[in-house]
């Protein structure tokens, strides 16, 4: 038997009775491959984008991961080339769309699709995956976008509804003074978010004095951020930190822990893994790091088929303590190409600029700037009211050999200046990162 709620989900999504132990994670691959065969034959069928890559591929020969290898990636370049012709089913079925911009170029945005059922399978994952961190009748602060109808703050809201909880949506994630307010305010026993406005959210409560005992549990989402703001996290609230990962490519879910530290255990009911070389393209063994790529295994309206997500991660060794077969992938440590070349050829990446500025207790987040013609790489600190860090977090980052070494030989220019100084971040939803700028065109 299982009492493990990921456990019960999975039995379920495979047709067995949700109390029977799991199956092996042989038996679990070998079912998701018969799911990535008829998923590639319905979109060599239906999908146009499919029908032309796919021609001439044997699709009904994948049996393993590395059958996969065969089979050419999907990328973002061609959704955002013709997201239309990822299509499978007609324009009547579609309950959501969701267009993504471009992130670092002027190109076409990426476009995704998703029937009731896609969004469905994932108000079931949150369901599934909330219950160990919340009961009935209590209440979760979650920090989410758009409440509308077949948004993500909407669909976990639903999922916490079936638990017979109560979601909390801030309407602006960047005003902590008002995040507060509203974990005093509900007495909520849950927190969700991205982990730099839960981060700026714990600093403020350690400057206020305030000791709280009612969070029992949080789960951050979207940014990864140093372990010893981790360990803040947990500190202050007194309480496990657990992780998530998605994207809107895998309809939002894409991994939770078990339990602090575990590893995020993968939704492979609906995408199948792989982490590969980026550079050659080839898998590589579980524990190392690479790319993130994923074939999906129940989407209709709109089925990826080794779609290189840019994410960088690995998948842990072996099985969990927990018993479940579902795979886990390690902390997802950002992304491709993520930073900036100083002159000199380092690369600095906002990992490491986590790790030198967040240390500072009075920093709630900041923002970074580099403009290549210039030579010039600015700062803007978001504090605690009253705190002026400013000084101390340049000498900090003067400091940093890849700075050092750049403003020495390269002169490299460094500004280091206060913004919001009223508890107010930068930081909305979404994932940050380096603006680069040029001082012709703008923003690149």
């Amino acid at each position: 038997m299982t009492d493990r709620p990921l456990g019960k989900w999975l039995n379920l999504r495979m047709g067995r009775a949700p109390d029977l132990h799991p199956v092996s994670v042989r038996e679990l691959q070998k079912w998701q491959f018969e799911r990535l065969r008829q998923t590639l034959f319905q979109a060599v069928r239906n999908c146009p984008f499919y029908h032309e890559r796919l021609a001439g591929v044997q699709t009904g020969a994948v049996h393993s991961p590395t059958d996969l290898e065969h089979i050419p990636f999907t990328t973002a370049e061609d959704l955002r080339n013709g997201p239309e012709n990822f299509l499978c089913v007609s324009q009547d079925e579609i309950a959501r769309a969701v267009t993504l911009a471009s992130s670092g170029s002027s190109g076409p945005p990426k476009r995704l699709f998703f029937t009731a059922g896609d969004l469905e399978r994932t108000i079931e994952f949150f369901h599934y995956g909330m219950a160990p961190m919340l009961r009935e009748g209590e209440t979760i602060l979650a920090i989410l976008p758009d409440s509308r109808p077949g948004g993500v703050g909407s669909l976990f809201a639903e999922s916490i509804s079936r638990l017979g909880g109560e979601t909390v949506l801030p309407v602006n994630p960047s005003y902590i003074s008002t995040l507060l307010n509203l974990l005093l305010d509900t007495h909520a026993r849950c927190i969700l978010g991205p982990a730099i406005q839960i981060h700026a959210l714990a600093r403020m409560l350690e400057s206020k004095g305030i000791v709280i005992n009612h969070v029992r549990s949080v789960l951050l989402c979207w940014d990864v951020l140093p372990h010893a703001c981790m360990q803040t996290i947990s500190r202050v609230f007194g309480c496990e930190v657990f992780t998530h990962w998605g994207m809107t490519e895998t309809c939002l879910g894409g991994g939770v822990d078990c339990r602090s530290g575990s590893g995020m255990h993968l939704r492979e009911p609906d995408f199948y893994i792989e982490i590969i070389n980026p550079a050659t393209g080839r898998q590589v063994p579980d524990g190392h790091k690479g790319e993130i790529v994923i074939s999906t295994l129940s989407r209709r309206a709109m089925p990826l088929i080794r779609y290189r997500t840019g994410d960088v991660g690995c998948i842990m060794h072996g099985e969990c303590s927990c018993g479940l077969p579902l795979r886990r992938l390690g902390a997802v440590e950002g992304r491709l190409g993520d930073g900036v070349l100083l002159p000199g050829g380092s690369r600095l990446d906002l990992g490491e600029l986590n790790n030198s500025i967040l240390s500072h207790k009075d920093v709630l987040d900041f923002t970074v700037e580099y403009i290549p013609e210039e030579l010039a790489l600015f700062f803007k600190l978001d504090v605690l009211p009253g705190a002026k860090p400013g000084p101390e977090v340049k000498k900090h980052l003067q400091d940093y050999p890849k700075i050092r070494q750049a403003c020495d030989n390269h002169n490299l220019k460094l500004s280091v200046r206060l913004a919001n100084q009223d508890g107010t971040i930068h930081s909305g939803f979404g994932k940050r990162s380096i603006t680069i700028k040029s001082r012709q065109a703008g923003i690149i």
